[in-house]
């Protein structure tokens, strides 16, 4: 079983099993709006009317002002009537997605009924489609194989230092890089035959890595230290993705993924 790459907020997944929401599940997709709502709340009534001047309408996430209430881009917001304001607020950015969350609802129960899948949770639900988004390097590692040196290798111990050694957000882009997705098989199972390859390359300290996303593969350049590795790996993996960018035969980040 492959897991699908769908990285929505908790918002979406709770919509396609009709839990409620509330404003964390705004924080996952604006924190700035949260942010600003809060400090409107906690403005006494002197600073209010010195630094807010709003009407009874909010953007939403696609750019469209909408009213909050009718007429509500000719009423503004006053001291008294924040509270109001904030509550409209976030009810709109949290019902704006609703009709397309229905849809998937509506898809996704071709699949499953309903009330199986209201046997989950949110998160349960979005771990089972999409796997787990924390990446752990040890289960990485129990399933890779090597090509041309082996996992006692310097050059390995130090990727898998290196590994390590990053943040999620890095460990994923790191996935990315050499399987084109950013999550793990959720479990054993999930897995199959699978394997990770990391291959030997011969090349200098200069060269950086190159991947083979449709081999799940990595050549690996027998650098010299373990800083040059993950200062060159880290370089590829944020800055080499070029098999999701339209094809520029002349960007020099292509040499991480072609060939020669």
């Amino acid at each position: 079983k492959m897991s699908i790459g769908l990285d929505f907020p908790s918002i979406i997944w709770k919509q396609i099993l009709s839990e409620e929401v509330d404003v964390t599940d705004l924080e996952g997709i604006d924190k700035l709006c949260v942010q600003a709502l809060d400090e409107v709340t906690k403005l006494d009534a002197r600073k209010f009317s010195e630094m807010v001047a709003e009407c009874f309408q909010t953007q939403l996430s696609n750019g469209v002002q909408v009213e909050l209430k009718d007429g509500g881009a000719e009423i503004p917001v006053t001291s008294e009537t924040r509270k109001e304001f904030v509550e409209l607020v976030i009810k709109a950015r949290l019902e704006e997605s609703i009709l397309q969350a229905r849809a998937m609802q509506k898809g996704l129960a071709q699949i499953v009924p309903l009330r199986m899948l209201r046997l989950f949770s949110w998160y349960d639900l979005e771990i089972l489609v999409c796997g787990n988004p924390n990446i752990e390097i040890e289960v990485l590692r129990r399933h890779t194989k090597y090509s041309g040196l082996s996992a006692s290798h310097p050059v390995a111990k130090f990727l898998w230092k290196a590994l390590n050694s990053f943040n999620q957000e890095a460990r994923q882009m790191f996935l990315r890089f050499v399987w084109s997705r950013n999550r793990l098989p959720l479990d054993e199972r999930d897995w199959g035959t699978t394997k990770f390859t990391l291959n030997s390359l011969n090349a200098s300290d200069e060269a950086l890595p190159i991947a083979h996303t449709c081999f799940f593969s990595l050549d690996l350049p027998n650098y010299s230290s373990y800083e040059i590795l993950r200062d060159k790996m880290l370089y590829a993996i944020f800055n080499c993705q070029a098999i999701d960018v339209d094809f520029n035969p002349s960007s020099s980040s292509l040499n991480a993924w072609i060939d020669e």
